[in-house]
């Protein structure tokens, strides 16, 4: 059993504000370590489902997240950018994929710090007529290898989300949000806790063949939607992006990461 996680960091038990998430601020060193010790439960909880690998792809602003000298020692990380691809490493060979620290898309009502992709630029994304968010594109990424999502940890927004667009999967809600920086969340501790759990139940599902990976089939239509006109100007004339509105651009495609790449999404 291979597994991969991709990490990020909204989503992670006491993380409610943006100065968090960010290197340099002065509340991002503890961040950084509560997702070590979350990406740690997961892996001890993964390794006792009977995974024999787990990749754990760095996710958050430029993979440089993880404090690598507190990662489990089973763990194999990919970090770093730029990227030529966001999910190296996931392939056909991948089993099953955990999303820790995830959040919901933008302008989910009562959603710790939600946004998609970026909340400066990006106001929402459409697959194929239906709005997704990052849990969205993840797994489709991933059902494009025919590997499907067993875990997902995060608010009780985006854990709804992951469970409205994929089924019963595994989720471990980390807390439940009050306000977009305003939320009840479960201690560090508990949490770790409930996603050794989940993990370990994940992958023992996931060896069963519970889990359905979630396809979007061609033809591949990806809409995005921009704050700010400036933005949807930036891609006007692109080989295979057409200006669809003043916010608004779209591309079209037989394969699901070609259009993806085409928009700079993975």
């Amino acid at each position: 059993m291979k597994v991969y996680v991709i990490t990020d960091l909204e989503g992670v038990a006491g993380v409610v504000v943006e100065e968090q998430t960010r290197p340099g601020g002065r509340l991002y060193e503890e961040a950084r370590l509560l997702l070590t010790r979350e990406v740690n439960a997961a892996v001890e909880g993964a390794l006792r489902g009977g995974a024999d690998e787990v990749l754990v792809n760095d996710g958050h602003d430029g993979g440089f997240n993880l404090v690598l000298e507190e990662l489990h020692e089973e763990a194999k990380v990919i970090h770093g950018a730029p990227r030529t691809f966001s999910l190296a490493g996931l392939d056909e060979g991948v089993d099953v994929v955990f999303l820790l620290g995830y959040h919901a898309m933008a302008g989910t009502p009562r959603a710790v710090l939600d946004h998609t992709m970026s909340s400066a630029a990006i106001h929402h994304i459409y697959l194929n007529g239906a709005r997704v968010g990052e849990i969205g594109l993840m797994a489709a990424i991933a059902g494009y290898y025919g590997v499907p999502v067993g875990l997902v940890t995060g608010c009780a927004a985006a854990c709804e989300e992951a469970r409205s667009l994929l089924g019963d999967i595994e989720v471990v809600v980390t807390k439940w949000g009050l306000g977009r920086c305003f939320a009840i969340s479960l201690s560090p501790r508990k949490a770790r806790r409930l996603i050794r759990v989940a993990a370990e139940r994940a992958v023992l599902r996931a060896s069963r063949g519970e889990f359905k990976p979630y396809r979007v089939e061609p033809p591949v239509e990806v809409r995005v939607v921009y704050n700010q006109a400036r933005y949807a100007d930036s891609w006007e004339g692109r080989r295979g992006v057409v200006r669809v509105g003043p916010r608004e651009v779209l591309c079209r495609g037989d394969d699901l990461i070609e259009v993806l790449r085409t928009l700079g999404l993975c």
